[in-house]
């Protein structure tokens, strides 16, 4: 049977009671990475634009005074340093989930738990970065290129009209999608020992049926989300792992329950036998 919305986040409140501290200190601890990457980031890319020949001029734009080969230089420094920004966030996600998950299963929790895939199977993990990095370039590429082209050719309309069809299609595909493998995270992170198609099929196989349920889920947050952002995002500090926990309480819902025999009223084909041929034994007696 499956568990009642308002049941799995009364259990997410129950686990955090008394764990609110380390969860709220390992999301600080993810957002202060976060914040400096993304400045270190801003940082580095301006100084190599402006070694490498670039100025702004009087409107704050950026202008090129350089060679074409300082140029493409630049370019590709700054995509390869975006690429390394991105692995080291997305590598921090598992340690997120599980930090959730062993207050979620009553285990010990540190806030340091967010560097957990550091430890395990990092490269698996690095891995799933540069894929999802990748995907979303490749994506993104039809409609940069029509844009470029629409630029060039001083014709605006089918390029507008392509990418409002494009992204409403994107947006479809990636709802559908993210609900569909929406356990994949949960799965390595709970055994990394699994393959990344064994995770990708079993997030599916336990999201048939449940792709609804966990899309309302999703949706009875909104006015949580609402709040902490008119907080100044101070609200979020609570909101997340609110959230975080009732999704993993989701997740175990999800898993296949096993069911046990009590040791007394286990079925014993070899006792059942032997309590036969007493009870024969014990007629043959009392004739």
């Amino acid at each position: 049977m499956k568990t009642e919305r308002a049941e799995l986040k009364r259990q997410a409140r129950q686990a955090l009671k008394g764990h609110y501290g380390t969860a709220i200190g390992g999301y600080m601890l993810y957002m202060a990475i976060y914040g400096l990457l993304l400045m270190g980031f801003y940082v580095a890319v301006f100084a190599m634009l402006v070694a490498g020949g670039f100025a702004l001029d009087q409107y704050g734009f950026f202008k090129y005074s350089s060679e074409e080969g300082v140029f493409i230089a630049v370019l590709i420094l700054c995509f390869l340093l975006f690429m390394v920004m991105i692995v080291i966030i997305y590598i921090l996600m598992p340690g997120l989930i599980r930090l959730h998950m062993n207050i979620c299963k009553g285990e010990p929790a540190s806030a340091m738990d967010i560097f957990w895939a550091f430890r395990n199977k990092p490269l698996k993990f690095i891995g799933i970065s540069l894929i999802l990095f990748l995907i979303a370039i490749g994506l993104s590429i039809p409609s940069f290129v029509l844009s470029f082209a629409a630029a060039v050719t001083d014709d605006r309309t089918f390029a507008a009209l392509f990418n409002l069809v494009y992204t409403l299609i994107l947006y479809g595909v990636s709802i559908y999608a993210s609900l569909t493998f929406s356990m994949f995270y949960f799965i390595l992170v709970e055994d990394p020992e699994k393959g990344l198609i064994q995770a990708l099929k079993e997030s599916r196989e336990m999201m048939i049926g449940n792709r609804v349920r966990f899309f309302v889920l999703s949706l009875s947050f909104l006015g949580w989300i609402c709040l902490g952002m008119m907080s100044f995002g101070i609200g979020m500090l609570w909101i997340t792992p609110y959230m975080s926990c009732t999704v993993i309480y989701f997740y175990l819902d999800l898993q296949p329950k096993i069911e046990t025999i009590p040791p007394q009223t286990a079925w014993n084909p070899y006792m059942e036998g032997y309590r036969e041929s007493a009870g024969e034994q014990v007629v043959e007696e009392n004739r």
